[in-house]
């Protein structure tokens, strides 16, 4: 079996199995980390190949999970670390398993060996009989007071001796394990840092759009009053005009009637609380008339309705709504204050 990452981080999948054996094995290890588990005769080998191309934190995360895939395989005899495949030859692997004669061939890594063959057990050793006077010599002592044993010697604490090789190993495994953690609170603190940015970047725009609608809403307003004031200025300046010389307000506007698809362009004359709508301004017979006497509910822009510049909306009670434009803006504000004066004017 050969066992391995793939594309992923932490998690092992099978790569491979076969029969052909540690040869075949051998032919389909790559530049990478792998665990491969192998039976020769009735033996088992469990294997750890690490590249020497593999940078330092994957080596150091593949020692850690190597203890994890050696509990999956507990029927492993031997537990073998590579990082080439000189190290893995059919002699030393053997020798590593104790199928040959010999002391085994120590692990390149510095773990230890386990020999196949049994641990030899010391023969038990023969009982002395004990005489009679050595019994009645032990029954007389059994009160006397102790021999004072000589003092030691004071000399100091030992020195250490020298690191186990399973000591070395286990040491290696901590730091690899610590340095795994270590990485992993890294790219958490990142992860927390890059979120805390992301929601702040978020915030900011968020302020900056509301500091923009408000502005515009401002603006808007500032807008609006400045028109309302500037409309009633002309509404009181028609009024005046109409009682000192008679006449209305007169102009060319074009009309979109309440339910209407069409425009028509039209001369009106605006007088007391009515509209009269002529084809031009020579036409004696009126087309139509608006009586707006109180009965105007609404006047507004247009231009982002119907999209046509300088145009408003003249809304009606029950509904009937009216769409007019104007040649320039300055005849639309004075359509507008005509149609305030007309709606307001007894």
């Amino acid at each position: 079996l050969i066992l391995g990452y793939h594309d992923t981080r932490d998690k092992i999948s099978l790569y491979s199995k076969g029969t052909g054996g540690l040869e075949e094995l051998r032919s389909n290890l790559s530049e990478e980390v792998l665990y491969g588990f192998v039976r020769i005769e009735d033996r088992f080998a469990l294997l750890a190949y690490v590249s020497e191309q593999v940078s330092g934190l994957r080596r150091a995360r593949a020692l850690v999970h190597g203890k994890a895939v050696g509990a999956l395989f507990k029927n492993n005899h031997v537990q073998i670390n590579s990082s080439s495949l000189a190290e893995l030859t059919e002699d030393r692997v053997r020798s590593r398993l104790g199928l040959v004669e010999g002391p085994p061939t120590p692990d390149p890594s510095g773990s230890p060996v386990i020999p196949s063959s049994p641990v030899p057990v010391a023969a038990p050793r023969p009982v002395t009989p004990i005489s009679p006077s050595a019994t009645n010599n032990a029954y007389n002592n059994i009160n006397s007071p102790p021999p004072e044993s000589p003092s030691p010697a004071r000399t100091g604490s030992p020195l250490p001796g020298p690191m186990t090789p399973r000591t070395e190993r286990q040491l290696e495994i901590e730091a690899a394990e610590r340095k795994v953690r270590e990485e992993m609170e890294r790219q958490k603190r990142a992860e927390i840092a890059k979120r805390q940015k992301e929601t702040q970047e978020r915030e900011a725009r968020e302020q900056e759009l509301l500091a923009q609608k408000q502005a515009q809403e401002l603006e808007r307003k500032r807008k609006e009053e400045s028109d309302r004031i500037a409309r009633e200025a002309m509404k009181k300046q028609l009024i005046e005009m109409e009682k000192l010389r008679g006449s209305g307000l007169t102009g060319y506007i074009t009309i979109q009637p309440s339910g209407s698809p069409f425009w028509r362009r039209r001369f009106y004359v605006m007088r007391g609380q009515v509209v009269t709508f002529y084809r031009d301004e020579n036409d004696r017979l009126p087309v139509s008339e608006m009586k707006l006497g109180g009965r105007v509910v609404n006047i507004e822009d247009a231009s982002l309705d119907c999209l046509i510049p300088n145009s408003f909306r003249v809304d009606l009670y029950m509904g009937e709504s009216h769409l007019f434009y104007s040649d320039s803006n300055k005849d639309k504000e004075l359509a507008i204050a005509g149609f305030m004066k007309c709606s307001e004017s007894a």
